[in-house]
Parts: C-alpha cells; structure tokens; sequence
C-alpha cells in the first residue's frame, strides 16, 4: 500500500514539475518570467521579481540533446508507420516531417531548458548564489 502511495506522489510530483516548465517562471520565485520574449530561448539577466541571476544559469545545449533522444524515437517511427500504412509519396514526407519536427524542436526546447533550470535550481541550489 505504501508503495502505491508514494508511487501517486511521485506522478503528482513529475506533473507539478511538468506543468512548472510548461510556465516557464523564474526557479526561484515561480513568478518571473525566464525568456524575454514568448517565442525565444533568450534568457533575462536577472528574474525581474526576486533578481535571481538567469543568464549564468543557461542549460546551454544539454535540452537539445534530451531532445534529439526524444524525438528521434518518436518521429523516425511514426514516419516509418507512415509509410507503411499509406505509401505517401517522398516529397510529402519530406515536407510534413520537416515541419512537424521543426514545430515540436521551437516549441519543446523552451520547456526542457525551464525544466533543466528548476532541477539544477532545486538540486543545486549552492550554485545559484
């Protein structure tokens, strides 16, 4: 039973971390914003609420590699399931998955880098000073 509990706070836990670096807020307060503006991974400075430095904190390139795993694993077979359930033709597939890639990469990137800064904020904390 103990097991099943702790295991439901974990889910709650990942959840709440999720949707945290879905916000992308300031590690710190939770209520500044990181990216200067709603479309670029250009981080503020400072935290414009509690001044926590940002800018020396930049994940720089580790929520790209993340990313290439993830999406590497996802969009390589759901291409090949497409292929095989309808034999599209080659200039198609180049144009939908470029797109479909390019869409999830700008729109993902943000999120991991916020999710890696909270966990570095929450883990090393020391660090942040």
């Amino acid at each position: 039973m103990t097991i099943v509990l702790e295991l439901d706070q974990m889910m709650k836990s990942l959840f709440n971390d999720i949707k945290f670096a879905c916000a992308k807020k300031c590690p710190a307060c939770q209520k500044g914003d990181l990216y200067q503006k709603w479309y670029s991974f250009e981080l503020y400075e400072k935290c414009n609420v509690c001044a926590t430095p940002l800018k020396s904190q930049d994940v720089g390139d580790g929520a790209i590699v993340i990313l290439i795993f993830i999406l590497g694993s996802t969009i390589i077979p759901a291409s090949i399931m497409w292929e095989f359930a309808s034999q599209p033709s080659m200039w198609l597939q180049g144009i939908v998955w470029t797109i479909v890639s390019t869409a999830l990469i700008f729109g993902i990137t943000p999120i991991m880098k916020a999710y890696i800064m909270m966990l570095q904020y929450r883990h090393r904390q020391s660090d942040w000073v």
